[in-house]
């Protein structure tokens, strides 16, 4: 038994290190080890039930995802040896070691910047802990695919790669990618089941940037619609000290106070219910079809004035 567990140990030492270099072949590493490659699958398998973060690009291939190392970690070779066995020992110690266990290793092998969460505002709701948001933080942590079941107009199932749970507007989102790259926001309660797949994806970069530029929950991947405001010198300073348009850029500074700004949206809803808070500080210059668009709100509300 001591033999088998030294053998284990050593075996599991040499995977760690070699993942920590980058992506690995089980047939070929299961030459160097000397053991089959279903031995190594379930390895494989210890190694992610002890939340060590692997995605596997190819069949038979495993890798850490992007961001992820023992170095970042601070952890060596033989301390992560040490994480996969303990996690395989801790369910027969009893609920309350593997529940403090199962805690110790969310602290040490969360990557900083693969936080499940993103909070655009600083007074959040009370945010809902339950078994299916604890489905979706584990998957975004281990970026695995989830079928997620919402009921909107209609109950609609997606498999997806989760991203991001968010705090938006006054609602609680998940945001996730469609296998054909489509962005989707899905409100956390209308979500009525949530089912890991056995399937991984490596952390999308680009998802921190669209966040960072995001105004409100009407944000995608591109933004083509350019736009010019003047804001009056009553509220210019207003949008100098704070950003309230993504990729919001002050053009031009006049002697009286004003500004004139130039923005990057993806679609008008992103932008007008900004523009509609200004006003009448507020004028926009270009496009002519959003000056028509705040113009057609207006009427519409002066319509249903009695």
């Amino acid at each position: 038994m001591q033999k088998d567990m030294q053998h284990k140990l050593t075996r599991l030492l040499y995977e760690l290190n070699a993942l920590d270099k980058g992506p690995i072949q089980l047939s070929a590493l299961a030459l160097e080890v000397g053991v089959t490659v279903r031995t190594l699958q379930r390895d494989m398998n210890d190694i992610q039930e002890a939340q060590f973060p692997l995605w596997n690009p190819a069949p038979g291939e495993y890798a850490f995802v992007e961001g992820f190392s023992l170095e970042k970690m601070k952890l060596s070779g033989a301390e992560a040896c040490l994480l996969v066995l303990m996690s395989d020992m801790a369910a027969s110690l009893g609920s309350h070691f593997e529940e403090s266990f199962s805690a110790l290793k969310k602290r040490l092998l969360t990557v900083p910047e693969d936080n499940p969460f993103f909070i655009k505002m600083v007074h959040s709701g009370t945010y809902k802990d339950s078994p299916l948001a604890h489905t979706l933080e584990e998957c975004i942590r281990a970026r695995q695919w989830v079928n997620v079941c919402y009921q909107g107009g209609k109950k609609a199932c997606y498999p997806v790669r989760p991203l991001k749970i968010m705090w938006m507007e006054g609602f609680w989102y998940l945001l996730a990618l469609t296998e054909d790259d489509k962005l989707l926001k899905f409100r956390l309660e209308k979500i009525t089941s949530a089912a890991a797949l056995d399937k991984y994806f490596p952390y999308n970069k680009n998802v921190d940037k669209i966040l960072r530029e995001s105004t409100n929950i009407w944000f995608e991947k591109e933004r083509p619609l350019s736009v010019l405001l003047e804001v009056s010198a009553k509220c210019a300073q207003y949008f100098k000290d704070k950003i309230y348009f993504p990729l919001q850029k002050v053009e031009k500074e006049f002697k009286d106070g004003r500004i004139v700004l130039s923005c990057q949206a993806a679609c008008e809803e992103e932008i007008l219910p900004t523009i509609l808070h200004w006003l009448p500080h507020i004028t926009v210059e270009y496009p002519s079809s959003l000056q028509n668009r705040v113009k057609e709100v207006l009427q519409t509300y002066l319509e249903g004035i009695k």
